[in-house]
């Protein structure tokens, strides 16, 4: 049981979790070193990131309140007016009639679509776009509060037999082997947990979590590697941290992508999120990794401090992505920054002149979203789209 005379130490975190983190770490067989040099028991980051994310009674992404938006702890690009979901909705449109030319029906998937904002734009477009009878919707979502607000803001697409919502769970289980597909995956590989390494006495070690009891908290430390994936890839791509440098390894995102080709038949999967290549992840201007939480729209280093009900994300290493989607048999057809793909795709025409004072007036508002997608805090060349193609 957690210490109640230590509220400041644990007032953020569920006692239900925290049990649950206590209980973990108290039956590993691992073994790691505090910073201070004590001998403790431990769990890997990644089990402890996952029970964050992902318990089924606990975790912030299976249970609580919406997460995403105004009431939530992060926005995504699909709350920066409508222009991403148009600019996907037309370039989908492009690639269902390249790869799919006999013009039957295409399955829209938006795998972990939150409260269903992205397809709600995803089908006003392809209605505008003479798109709308070709393209069914499903959104693939784990959080039971989101399914609930993707459903009720679909509700008369699905009425009609024109869009679904979905489980993970539900989603592994269809079969989708004879079916046309377009996946999208809007912020989702960030999402999967990650293990954290750092070169310490000349040598990577794993970081690892214990059970503080002085401050009845999990915290840091180092172990022994779990295996060698992690260094065989930093050296594969000719990478050498620094001593205290720590990076993240995140294989499990990039693994999703080969599952997922297994699971399809004919598809394309468009992948869009923060990250970049390996060098420039664990660059020597990146001593303490990339790893931020996320918690009432404020950004924090600390993964301890609210476990469960603050998001834990990291930069999606593109370069272990293709590396384990090629493995798989995706072919990429497209790679850049979210900027260049919103220009080729042509959100520059869609910026009007006028001489409106309003803020508030749509054209002005749309305007604005535009100019905030190609050039809010250099985001747009943080986030990056990465295209694929099964066949």
């Amino acid at each position: 049981m957690v210490d109640g005379s230590r509220k400041n130490e644990t007032a953020g975190i569920q006692p239900s979790l925290a049990e649950e983190i206590r209980s973990a770490i108290a039956r590993s067989a691992w073994a790691g070193r505090t910073p201070d040099g004590a001998n403790v028991t431990c769990i890997p980051f990644r089990d402890y990131m996952e029970m964050c994310l992902y318990h089924p009674a606990y975790g912030y992404y299976r249970t609580g309140p919406t997460r995403v938006g105004r009431e939530g702890d992060f926005y995504t690009s699909a709350f920066v007016g409508d222009i991403m979901g148009e600019q996907l909705a037309e370039y989908m449109i492009e690639l269902a009639g390249r790869n799919f030319p006999d013009g039957a029906a295409v399955e829209a998937v938006d795998w972990g679509g939150g409260t269903g904002r992205l397809g709600r734009q995803l089908l006003d477009a392809w209605r505008r776009k003479d798109g709308g009878e070709r393209f069914f919707l499903t959104i693939v979502e784990g959080n039971p509060a989101h399914r609930g607000e993707a459903e009720a803001a679909l509700q008369a697409e699905i009425l009609a037999s024109r869009a679904r919502v979905i489980s993970p769970e539900d989603a592994g289980r269809e079969v989708w082997k004879d079916r046309r597909t377009i996946v999208v995956a809007n912020e989702l590989l960030d999402a999967f947990p990650v293990r954290r390494v750092a070169r310490e006495g000349g040598r990577l070690r794993e970081e690892g979590v214990y059970w503080d009891e002085r401050r009845g908290r999990p915290a840091a430390c180092r172990m022994e590697l779990i295996d060698s994936e992690p260094e065989t890839w930093l050296n594969r791509q000719n990478v050498r941290l620094r001593e205290g440098q720590v990076t993240e390894f995140g294989a499990e995102g990039a693994e999703w992508t080969a599952w997922l080709y297994r699971l399809m038949g004919p598809a394309l999967l468009i992948l869009i999120d923060y990250g970049d290549a390996t060098r420039e992840l664990a660059g020597p201007h990146r001593m303490d990794g990339t790893l931020l939480c996320y918690e009432n729209h404020l950004a924090h280093a600390d993964p301890f401090r609210n476990p469960g009900g603050s998001d834990l994300t990291a930069h999606v290493d593109f370069d272990l992505v293709r590396c384990r989607a090629e493995a798989a048999g995706w072919r990429e057809i497209w790679y850049g920054s979210q900027k260049r793909f919103l220009v080729e795709t042509g959100v520059l025409s869609k910026l009007s002149a006028h001489a409106i004072s309003d803020p508030f007036d749509p054209l002005v508002r749309r305007n604005r979203s535009i100019r905030q997608l190609l050039l809010s805090d250099g985001m747009s060349e943080l986030f990056k789209v990465q295209v694929w193609e099964r066949v």
